[in-house]
């Protein structure tokens, strides 16, 4: 554990040496510092999800319609592609950040507590709700996350069937049918709505730690912050599950 955090504290030591930043990686150095970094960076992601799901539910409205959308989005070109850099910074920091606030937590206290103890009531899963779920289910979405990426950024998982998606050209130009072709592969059904049973856990307990990370906490709207973090959980989860139902539905 104590080699895992001295790998991670590579890039803190790297920026501390820049004139300027010393206090302010001094202060992300802290438990409390990654632990607001790592909220900030959490309901970031939780933006990007709206606006994903956001766009993806225009496949209801059918293949024109959905890839007019796709082709609006690559035409930004240089932006779209910063936008990404930027959205793939924030999940490896959001990552790092976890991993290392974990090992920060299991260095100062030795061992695991001998009694885990939860307000997690909301939601009633084993060893102590979705609190303590949170690694795991991290785990399971950066799996899917890395599937995702090879379905429809790369288009090259071999268990997917393409041909449907290409132009006489044999190109991949029509993403209406790529992303029906991905969802539709049974093994791939598998993979996403685990992945994204695994989100739906993760967010409701990891926006409402956010929200109380950041100062967001008052006894007359904590219940109220707790149920509608969970509601956002899974109404996120529920809208992406519907398209995998949607694509193993459909018959044009």
């Amino acid at each position: 554990m104590n080699a895992l955090l001295r790998f991670l504290s590579i890039p803190a030591q790297l920026l501390s040496k820049v004139p300027g930043l010393g206090p302010f990686v001094k202060v992300l150095s802290t438990t409390v510092g990654q632990k607001i970094l790592m909220a900030i960076t959490g309901l970031s992601l939780c933006g990007f999800l709206v606006a994903h799901l956001g766009g993806n539910l225009k496949l209801y409205a059918g293949e024109q319609a959905f890839n007019d959308y796709a082709h609006a989005l690559h035409s930004l070109g240089p932006i779209l592609a910063a936008a990404e850099v930027g959205l793939f910074a924030t999940f490896a920091l959001h990552i790092g950040l976890a991993i290392s606030t974990a090992a920060m937590n299991q260095v100062a206290r030795h061992k695991e507590y001998a009694i885990k103890e939860t307000k997690q009531g909301l939601f009633i899963l084993p060893s102590g709700g979705a609190a303590n779920w949170m690694m795991l289910t991290g785990l399971l979405i950066l799996t899917f996350l890395f599937t995702h990426i090879l379905d429809m950024k790369l288009k090259a998982n071999p268990g997917v069937d393409y041909s449907a998606a290409m132009n006489a050209d044999q190109v991949i130009d029509n993403e209406f049918r790529t992303v029906r072709a991905v969802l539709s592969t049974p093994l791939n059904a598998v993979i996403y709505i685990t992945g994204l049973v695994a989100l739906g856990i993760h967010l409701s307990h990891g926006v409402r730690s956010a929200l109380q990370t950041l100062g967001i906490n008052h006894k007359r709207w904590n219940l109220l912050l707790k149920i509608g973090g969970i509601l956002f959980a899974w109404s996120v989860a529920t809208g992406f599950i519907s398209l995998v139902v949607w694509a193993m539905a459909y018959r044009g």
